[in-house]
């Protein structure tokens, strides 16, 4: 018989069943002991269950091609998942949280119907992983159970703070890049040639700075000053990106220089600047909520609900461990 994938799941779980020539599947399971591996208070979990899941996992084929100590590790891992998937159903029926027949009839219909299955195809589906119809009901009921416990239990009492969000979107660089941007003001002086053009430099600096000290205004200077185009508009040169202005200008701009503070005195090919940023935008832009996409929210919401649960289900878990005797069968 060629091999056909067939999906059996319920909401966020869903199991792997592949079919072998029923030959093969008699006689691997011909040699399967069906030893007592644990007891978890009074329920019992035996090779065949885990052999059932390991198969649901992987399937047949895939499980025969790991090695043996893969094999080994992957039964080890079903039977702790085993254990752990029967204390959260003890303690969601502990809670009150049951699983109507009708519940499990109708998930079983949808995964029917999802696969383009017949009762006697699923049947039989489930008969080459060594598992009876009743058996897979028994798992759906857990897996049911598992997720009623969450949805009553942890997902009502999960907050997931502003803050959280910001920070995880820092952290993984979610916000969208924007470009770095100034605006500038400045006090365009000439260039110096002589000692007595230099002097006189010195000089107008100084009273600049003097003057910019006691409390006048950068624009006030700038109109007086000034010979560059924008001296009588005091100054304002407008919004720049990096790349717009003269190498000496732009380092200091996108540099260290405080906003609303006069820098010391550029020389460039066109003059001696001092320059103010009346702004500077950050880099990533404002990082708020809003700035993030509607997408980029929900996926951040997502996964730190996630973990919240996740966090909380093995707490869940810790407790039961201590409060259920759970005891391990050697072979």
């Amino acid at each position: 018989m060629k091999n056909k994938p067939v999906y059996l799941y319920f909401g966020i779980i869903f199991f792997l069943v592949v079919l072998g020539s029923s030959a093969s599947i008699q006689t691997s399971q011909a040699k399967v002991v069906n030893q007592l591996l644990a007891v978890v208070g009074n329920q019992i979990i035996t090779t065949r269950d885990v052999m059932q899941a390991v198969h649901l996992e992987y399937g047949q084929r895939q499980f025969s091609q790991l090695s043996r100590d893969g094999q080994e590790q992957e039964k080890q891992k079903q039977l702790h998942k085993l254990v752990d998937d029967i204390l959260l159903a003890q303690l969601a029926q502990k809670k009150g949280i049951d699983v109507s027949d009708k519940e499990i009839d109708l998930t079983i219909k949808r995964v029917m119907e999802q696969n383009k299955m017949s009762e006697k195809q699923l049947k039989s589906a489930l008969k080459q992983q060594g598992m009876s119809l009743q058996s897979y009901r028994d798992k759906l009921i857990r897996d049911l159970l598992r997720t009623k416990l969450i949805n009553q239990e942890i997902k009502p009492h999960i907050i997931l703070p502003d803050k959280e969000i910001l920070d995880y979107a820092k952290k993984n660089n979610l916000f969208p890049e924007h470009e770095a941007q100034v605006t500038l003001a400045q006090i365009l002086l000439p260039l110096a040639k002589t000692e007595a053009e230099k002097d006189k430099l010195e000089q107008t600096i100084a009273e600049i700075k003097k003057r910019l000290k006691k409390g006048e205004s950068f624009a006030s200077l700038a109109r007086e000053f000034s010979i560059g185009p924008a001296a009588s508009s005091g100054g304002k040169l407008g919004n720049f990106n990096k790349g717009q202005l003269l190498p000496e200008i732009e380092a200091v701009a996108f540099g260290k220089l405080p906003v609303n503070q006069m820098s010391d005195v550029i020389q460039t090919r066109v003059g001696n600047h001092l320059i103010m940023v009346l702004r500077r935008s950050d880099p990533q832009g404002n990082q708020t909520l809003e700035s993030l996409s509607p997408e980029v929210e929900a996926r951040i919401k997502n996964t730190l609900f996630a973990q919240k649960v996740k966090y909380e289900l093995e707490k869940m878990l810790e407790k039961q461990r201590r409060e259920v005797p759970v005891k391990y069968k050697s072979n």
